[in-house]
């Protein structure tokens, strides 16, 4: 049998660490909306749901920001 693994991409990344001096830190990784429509419209334009992606990709984006603003008195 040939299962073909399944590609992935990711998107938006948020990561939570604690550091060897018991400091947190938070890292964002994501991937620009604008930047994903002109690739999906170049190389998949017939996937329906790009704009529906890049708008989730802006708002996890406006979380992510509230985020970094409330957990100041924690870091």
């Amino acid at each position: 049998m040939n299962k073909r693994k399944k590609s992935k991409a990711t998107l938006f990344n948020l990561q939570v660490f604690l550091n060897e001096n018991g400091d947190i830190e938070l890292e964002t990784q994501s991937v620009d909306p604008e930047v994903f429509i002109k690739t999906m419209e170049a190389g998949m334009p017939s996937y329906e749901a790009t704009y529906k992606v890049a708008s989730l990709i802006r708002y996890l984006k406006s979380i992510n920001d509230e985020i970094y603003e409330r957990s100041g008195r924690y870091v």
